[in-house]
């Protein structure tokens, strides 16, 4: 006769497996819920907290530049007291201090500058520099370069052979947005490679930041590294500067390479074309 319990026990183990399989598959549903439903109201809140910091923010700037606040003022407000040490703060502020630095000039620039150097938001910026990750690190010489923080100078440059590329850029585009493009000079006898990326990046920065031509921008003509020619002509370019029409005329004759020729002769172009 058939024991009715050895037929019974595979259905047994079968509708406990789906039951732990549904508990399992409810409870992960469950959790997924409350994460994704934790989450939007953590994206909310931030949300709120940035719309309240940046108010704050427009206004104290607002009363530096234009109510006749001093630096000191702003920095004693009891709102930049209160919030100063927040780094979403420090986040909102810094990019609110370079969005109006791009726009003025003169004495409104300056108080943006001072503002940044005097309130230790330039210290927020240099800490930056010490992360081992590197955007933190072009994160932090964008914010000092763009401010004109020249305290921040010798950091800067000490990071130009680091081992990653956007770092070095973004150190060569700090300091000439600190100290011009004469820093160019520093790389004349250099075997870095300057490719197209790079100096598209330069001339962004020279044009956003107008930032003027230097007296000596031709000796970066008698370089050995073609890819500075290259950015030496195109500067030139930007600038229209006809006065080295002759050394590039000479450039031009002596020159193989077909992106030089190439550039000579647009200048040339656009130079006589002038005159």
């Amino acid at each position: 006769m058939i024991d009715m319990r050895l037929l019974a026990t595979p259905v047994y183990y079968i509708e406990t497996i789906l039951f732990v399989v549904i508990s399992c598959l409810i409870f992960v549903s469950v959790l997924f819920f409350v994460l994704t439903f934790y989450k939007k109201v953590n994206r909310i809140r931030e949300i709120k907290r940035k719309k309240e910091y940046q108010f704050k923010i427009d206004e104290l700037l607002f009363n530096l530049l234009f109510n006749g606040k001093t630096g000191d003022e702003i920095i004693k407000h009891p709102d930049f007291i209160d919030c100063k040490e927040n780094k979403l703060f420090q986040q909102l502020t810094i990019k609110s201090l370079i969005g109006l630095h791009h726009n003025y000039s003169g004495i409104y620039s300056s108080k943006l500058e001072q503002f940044f150097s005097a309130s230790g938001l330039a210290d927020y910026s240099l800490n930056k520099l010490n992360s081992d990750n590197w955007s933190h690190i072009v994160e932090g010489i964008k914010d000092l370069s763009s401010l004109n923080y020249l305290k921040a100078y010798p950091r800067i440059v000490s990071y130009k052979n680091h081992h990653n590329k956007f770092v070095q850029t973004e150190v060569l585009l700090g300091m000439i947005k600190l100290k011009g493009i004469s820093e160019l000079l520093k790389f004349k006898n250099s075997n870095v490679y300057f490719n197209d990326w790079v100096q598209s990046n330069i001339l962004y920065v020279v044009k956003k930041h107008r930032i003027p031509a230097p007296e000596n921008l031709v000796e970066l003509l008698k370089s050995k590294n073609e890819s500075i020619n290259i950015l030496a002509i195109r500067l030139m370019n930007y600038y229209g500067l006809a006065e080295y029409n002759s050394e590039l005329s000479g450039l031009l004759e002596t020159s193989g390479n077909s992106t030089i020729i190439k550039e000579i002769s647009l200048h040339l172009n656009k130079t006589e074309h002038l005159q």
